[in-house]
């Protein structure tokens, strides 16, 4: 994707490396860099520049300029947000997502499975990193595990403190392909970014000894341009992975298969977790489900309860707000009424 000029309205054309809170860095089509801030009209819209958008803008001294126009998404990684049900979007115009889990405390199937389910509704190629694959001694029963729940998704065992297996992942890159790195804090994504780089440019920390955790060595999205050819999108470790609808085929049919069973329970009013007669736990029993299947309907019934509380939440607080508005008018209105 090489970023080139725009001949019109005098406009030129940039590529967005880096989102701040009031300014954004974009890279220009000779390579440099200026620091932009955007028109009032984006704070109407709030549909703000993210990093890997394409945008339109006046270029003004000392290298700064003026985002004025952003350029048609080709794609778009987004998420539910983990304090409310709103969207944020994580980095746009992206061909390839490579998600990073490592082989230490980090490694987590059911978080694996909810970054796959990001991927599948952003419509974009994912490839999972198996990273720190020199912390572990058993490294092919971990990679069986993962393959389960990948299905045909390309899987790799790489170690990028050591370099081993990060040739297959430079191979994916080509001058026009834009890959974004997606996993947890601590999970090596810093340290892959710089064995791409061929450059210490992030930051990277030890985990915590107390709960083998990262630290957050990432703090903001930032697009890089690999030396050989294309471009990395470096992201902060994201514990909470809201997806924006659970609704896809894969877990509607798990879904549609669950209910099935319980449509069999001996009881209505079954738990499906511990209640005699079951025909769920029945199922598990007989292999025709598995633990994890059960496991994600409960988690995701639970984050629809909770979404569906906040709603129910909100709206009678606003009704509460509206009838105590009406009773001051109200009161107003007595006061100016009996002091004539």
């Amino acid at each position: 994707m090489t970023v080139s000029t725009a001949t019109n309205n005098n406009l030129l054309k940039g590529r967005v490396t880096e989102a701040h809170r009031t300014n954004f860095t974009v890279t220009m089509a000779e390579g440099n860099e200026v620091t932009a801030t955007v028109r009032g009209v984006f704070h109407a819209d709030k549909d703000f520049p993210k990093v890997g958008d394409y945008v339109l803008l006046t270029l003004l001294e000392d290298e700064k300029a003026v985002i004025e126009e952003i350029l048609p998404r080709q794609s778009v990684i987004k998420r539910r947000a983990a304090d409310s049900d709103e969207e944020q979007i994580i980095a746009t115009n992206v061909d390839l997502i490579f998600v990073v889990m490592g082989l230490d405390s980090d490694f987590n199937i059911s978080r694996l499975e909810r970054y796959l389910l990001l991927a599948k509704q952003s419509d974009i190629k994912v490839v999972v990193l198996l990273n720190k694959s020199d912390v572990v001694d058993d490294t092919e029963s971990c990679l069986q595990e993962v393959k389960q729940v990948t299905g045909e998704v390309s899987v790799h065992l790489v170690s990028a403190k050591e370099g081993a297996g990060m040739p297959t992942v430079a191979d994916y890159f080509t001058p026009d392909t834009t890959a974004v790195l997606l996993g947890s804090s601590g999970a090596g994504k810093s340290t892959i970014t710089n064995w791409l780089l061929q450059s210490e440019r992030q930051a990277v920390n030890e985990l915590r000894e107390t709960d083998g955790r990262g630290r957050h060595t990432t703090t903001s999205r930032q697009l890089f341009a690999i030396p050989h050819g294309g471009y990395l999108i470096d992201t902060p470790g994201m514990r909470e992975l809201g997806v924006l609808d659970s609704d896809t085929e894969d877990e509607l049919a798990v879904f549609e298969r669950i209910e099935s069973f319980m449509s069999e329970c001996q009881f209505s009013n079954c738990d499906h977790t511990k209640s005699q007669g079951c025909a769920v736990l029945a199922a598990l029993k007989d292999g025709l489900l598995t633990e994890r299947e059960l496991q994600n309907y409960h988690k995701i019934l639970q984050e629809r309860a909770f979404q569906e509380s906040k709603e129910s939440t909100t709206a009678a607080r606003h009704f509460k707000q509206n009838q105590k508005r009406l009773h001051q008018k109200y009161s107003a209105i007595q006061r100016q009424k009996y002091s004539r």
